[in-house]
């Protein structure tokens, strides 16, 4: 080979190897970063899930309910019929005690069914709701219930359940409801323009909707 043709073959021959034999130093970064996000080793933590249920109380298992996805689902009932009967009650009273007109849920039904909604359902504060859709306070609408749950024991009737109808939502968050025996024993119905859930400790606020 000619010596002024030798520098050209060297040149060529390092260019074609740098082409076919190296790669950018992103591309193997990037590769490496994905493989690690997406790759669990042996000592990475894992998620757990406990399916013994023998140490969980029964009282639990039989009031675990998901939330609703259906926070547009309309009222099957008509709402304002509802609202004006609980409002034609305003001031009144009624007798307490178990299953009494003047308690605060025996109330809520009634008021209910004078809109021609389905509350049918009996028994504890879970099965009450029998066919009606559990959502979160913060989707509450007018015609809607709103109760105290125990959350240590949810279907047990014990002191602190409380049940109102939502009959209106403020700009504020806040709620417009119509409420019976409160204070307890009184059977009393009154209303509030601006309510704000408060329950007691070891309590949480649940929204229905029938």
């Amino acid at each position: 080979m000619p010596a002024s043709l030798k520098p050209l073959v060297v040149a060529l021959v390092a260019s074609l190897t740098f082409a076919f034999g190296a790669v950018p130093a992103f591309a193997a970064d990037s590769s490496d970063d994905v493989f690690a996000a997406s790759t669990l080793t042996a000592d990475a933590p894992q998620q757990s899930l406990n399916t013994d249920q023998s140490a969980v109380p029964s009282a639990q298992i039989s009031s675990v309910l998901t939330m609703s996805e259906a926070q547009n689902s309309p009222h099957g009932f008509d709402v304002e019929a509802s609202i004006a009967a609980a409002a034609a009650e305003i001031g009144t009273s009624r007798a307490t005690g178990w299953s009494q007109p003047g308690e605060c849920i025996m109330s809520a039904q009634r008021w209910i069914l004078a809109g021609g909604g389905a509350w049918t359902g009996s028994g504890d504060p879970v099965s009450n709701y029998t066919g009606a859709l559990r959502l979160s306070v913060a989707d509450a609408e007018p015609g809607d219930i709103i109760q105290y749950e125990y959350v240590s024991s949810p279907t047990s009737w014990v002191s602190g359940i409380h049940t109102v109808l939502v009959t209106g939502v403020n700009d504020d968050g806040t709620f417009q409801i119509i409420e019976s025996n409160n204070p307890a024993g009184s059977g009393l119905v009154t209303a509030n323009t601006s309510w704000v859930p408060a329950p007691p400790a070891g309590f949480q606020a649940i929204a229905w909707r029938f």
